[in-house]
């Protein structure tokens, strides 16, 4: 029985007859090839290197904003004895501009901070998962291997020191608006042109609390502290599974911030 469509779509072609070439051909992507895939341990060697690459300008950043010239220290000896404040500006003008560099610095280095942590934090994911004394390469030699974990190790403790250096340069700038937010309220109708509002302080006070924490931002900067004893691993070239594991199920809270 003849095909009724045979008239709609042209002439019948007989399955037995050779099909022309259309001159295109089909072909899997690149990306589809299992060859073309890099292996874990050069992603994360590529991480670190983004990241280093990154961090150059960031280390010189915290260089030139010298967090660590604000330092408050601690303004009691004993319990009656007060010591001399070395960031008192003697007056309310001075206060606004110096609670306003501090202000600037920190907006300066947790910006760029945010960015390097989350590069940070996809490296230790890769490591956690991926990363163990069974890892095995197609295409390298064990040895090579094994100095190449080395060398992300490395990285990645490096990566935890640049971060930690921050948090502790954003947590000096904290302490330091803090302070200068205390020395505001002497100024509190005082009168003439030392004079504030009791509630320009709260304002500013309550918009300061906003960015240190973090939540203006949405990123827990205080998560990258370093205590001394991840300084003293971190110094040997130490990183231990479990210890890497409970130190990125940490970080993953970095940006849960609401």
């Amino acid at each position: 029985m003849p095909n009724p469509y045979d008239d709609i779509f042209g002439e019948k072609n007989n399955s037995n007859d050779p099909v022309e070439p259309t001159g295109q051909e089909f072909h899997m992507p690149e990306d589809d090839y299992p060859e073309n895939e890099k292996e874990p341990l050069d992603e994360i060697l590529d991480l670190i290197s983004v990241f280093q690459n990154k961090a150059e300008s960031f280390s010189e950043l915290l260089t030139h904003t010298r967090a660590v010239d604000h330092k408050v220290e601690n303004k009691l000896l004993g319990t009656f004895i007060v010591l001399d404040d070395p960031h008192d500006q003697g007056n309310l003008y001075g206060e606004r501009a110096y609670y306003g560099k501090l202000e600037k610095n920190f907006h300066q280095i947790i910006n760029p901070m945010k960015e390097l942590a989350e590069i940070h934090i996809k490296t230790c994911k890769q490591f956690n998962l991926h990363i163990d004394e069974n890892y095995y390469s197609f295409d390298k030699e064990d040895a090579q291997v094994k100095s190449e974990i080395n060398d992300a190790v490395d990285g990645i403790n490096l990566q935890r020191k640049i971060l930690g250096d921050a948090a502790e340069d954003l947590s000096i700038l904290t302490e330091a608006m803090e302070q200068t937010e205390k020395r505001f309220k002497r100024y509190i109708d005082a009168g003439g042109k030392n004079n504030i509002s009791a509630s320009e302080v709260a304002i500013m006070t309550r918009k300061r609390q906003a960015l240190t924490s973090g939540i203006k931002h949405q990123f827990d900067y205080t998560l990258f502290k370093i205590n001394l004893l991840d300084k003293a691993a971190i110094s040997l070239g130490f990183l231990m599974k479990e210890t890497s594991t409970q130190y990125f199920q940490k970080l993953s809270k970095a940006f849960d911030l609401k």
